[in-house]
This record gives structure tokens, sequence and C-alpha cells, in this order.
């Protein structure tokens, strides 16, 4: 009982929270926003096949999880620092 409402306040959570746009990162002063759309797009792609692996074995809610944390660990890796902590 204690894990299920663990994940519903964590799936509202990730639900609520806006993690994808430019203005949830720390200004780049090398980029604009087809640089970060670009990458944006390219990090999406690769956090839904990261996360599409392992769709058997998990439930909803962490694979929603994982795509962020695979999205957020991407763009960190293409300069882009998000705003809020991981």
């Amino acid at each position: 009982m204690k894990n299920l409402i663990w994940m519903l306040v964590v799936l509202c959570f990730v639900g609520c929270t806006s993690y994808n746009n430019l203005e949830d990162f720390k200004e780049r002063k090398d980029s604009n926003r087809i640089t970060f759309e670009n990458n944006k797009l390219d990090c999406q792609e690769h956090s839904n096949l990261l996360a599409a692996k392992a769709e058997g074995s998990k439930r909803a809610g962490e694979i929603l999880i994982d795509k962020r944390r695979y999205f957020l660990g991407c763009m960190k890796r293409k300069g882009w620092v998000s705003k809020v902590s991981n």
C-alpha cells in the first residue's frame, strides 16, 4: 500500500512538472532555440528507445521516470543543464 501511494505521488509530480522546454534549462550563450529543439528531439528519441527496452518488466510510472532521467541525462551531455534538480 505504501508503494502504491508513493508511485501516485511521483506520477503526479512527474505529470505536473515540465522538463523539456527551453525555459526549463539554464540559458546558454552559445546556443539558440533551433539548437535546443534539435537537441531536444534527439534526446527524446534516445530516451524513448532506452525506456522501451525495459517496457515488459516495468510499470508505466517507472517507465515515465526512466524516460525523464534518460532525457535529462542526454540534454546534460549536450550542454543543457536543467533548472530543477534531477
